[in-house]
Order: C-alpha cells, then structure tokens, then sequence
C-alpha cells in the first residue's frame, strides 16, 4: 500500500480511491466490500478506521477466507452429529420457517464461521439439499460469495439500494449491511454452479425474527421487478457492526 494512505480514512477516500487500494472493485472479495460498505454506512461508528487498519482486516478476511475453504468439507461433522440426535432438526418447527439444518449449512463454506440463514425469498421453489434417511454419504454444499457483476442487478444497484434501505427502516427493522452477492455453490460434484444475484440484509442480532423480515421481502422484490430485476433472491441472515 502507498504509504501516502496509510492514515487516511475510509470514509475520505473517493470511490475511484477504494479500487485502486483493492477495497472495491470486480476481484475484490465480497466479504472486504461487505467490511468497506459498512464503514460507509456507519462513518458515526467506524468513520476512524484508515486504510492500514482496513488493510490489516482485509489480510485477515482473505485467510479466513482460505481456511475457511481448505476445512469447508471437514468442518460439518461435528455439527452434523448433534444433529442426527435432533428429530426436528431437518423439519419446520414453529416459530421458525427454516429448519435447523438448513438455517446451519445454507451459508456453509463463504467464511470459517458462517453466518445462520434467516430467511430467503427463494425458500419454496429452490430447495436446499438435505441429507435422507439412509443416506450413507452426503455432501453438504459448499458456497462461495462472488460479486454481481455484468448482472441486471448490477447496473441498478445505485437505484435500488437506497429504496430498500428506506422500506427496511420504515418497518423498524435495525440493518447493518446491505451488499449485493452471487454464490457459486459446489455439492460434491466436479462443476460448480452459480445462484442467482442475491440481495443480502444482515440486521442486528436478537432485533428481529424469521416472521418480520419475511413480511419485509415482497416490498424488497417490488422494487427490484420495478428496475426490471426479477432472476434475484432476497436473503436475511443476522450480522452484528465488528467495532475495531
């Protein structure tokens, strides 16, 4: 990094700045955006953070980010075996309307501690994969979070983000990131495939339940089909602002 930024602030760096340190831009690692876009929104909370200290954090999330992936086909045993021993993990069970399983290993693999699944637009027509009675193998999908380039959801991302973040406030909802995403998904098999674009809404943990930003969402995917976005998801999971 030029030393030139290394006590600069985030928040006083242009847009054209922040890709040319790596901190945005089409190679970046989504989960180094996600820290960037929340110093931005939060400059009251984070608005100190400088560029070596944004530096550091994203060498961290980058390791993270590699563990993370080298131990993603290993680390579900142990969660998997407490489990087994749970008849309604792999059901719905009241309040909630994901099971236990998926809201587990839907994230499995985007970092070394995923985030819990929410909930997700796409929750009745895109079924996670679940391991069945008598299966002696299964392999949990691994999930890799990509940038949204070259999508429609891209080219309006500017547009929309503003009015989603109003209909989130004017339900009371308390957000603390709002990034757009598309996972590649690997299930075992040689060819990975690639989700939609994803409009992905941490809010802050114990605000909320699966119930209140489920009713959030249909207004969500209003706004993306009047941009002329329909092939998107909308998925919530919970995620606390990372004081440094």
């Amino acid at each position: 990094m030029d030393p030139a930024y290394f006590d600069k602030k985030i928040v006083d760096c242009s847009d054209a700045e922040l890709v040319s340190l790596g901190f945005l831009g089409e190679n970046v690692s989504p989960d180094v955006k996600a820290f960037i876009e929340q110093i931005r929104a939060h400059p009251d909370l984070l608005g100190s953070v400088t560029c070596y200290t944004a530096d550091c954090k994203r060498d961290s999330l980058n390791e993270a980010k590699a563990s993370a992936q080298s131990e993603a086909t290993q680390s579900p045993i142990k969660t998997l075996s407490a489990l087994a021993n749970d008849s309604d993990a792999y059901t719905v069970v009241a309040p909630d309307l994901i099971s236990k399983y998926e809201r587990t290993f839907y994230y499995h693999g985007i970092s070394e501690d995923p985030p819990e699944l929410l909930w997700r637009s796409d929750f009745a027509t895109n079924p996670f994969p679940t391991p069945q009675p008598g299966d002696r193998f299964f392999t949990v999908p691994i999930k890799t979070a990509n940038g949204v380039f070259g999508t429609p959801l891209n080219a309006v991302w500017d547009t929309v983000a503003p009015q989603i973040l109003a209909s989130i406030k004017a339900r009371g909802l308390k957000y603390t990131s709002l990034t757009a995403v598309r996972f590649t998904i690997n299930e075992g098999e040689e060819d990975e495939k690639r989700g939609p674009p994803v409009v992905w809404i941490a809010v802050q943990p114990g605000t909320t339940n699966a119930v209140a930003v489920r009713d959030a969402t249909p207004e969500i995917l209003r706004i993306l089909a009047d941009a002329q976005v329909t092939d998107v998801a909308v998925e919530w999971y919970e995620g606390a602002v990372e004081r440094l």
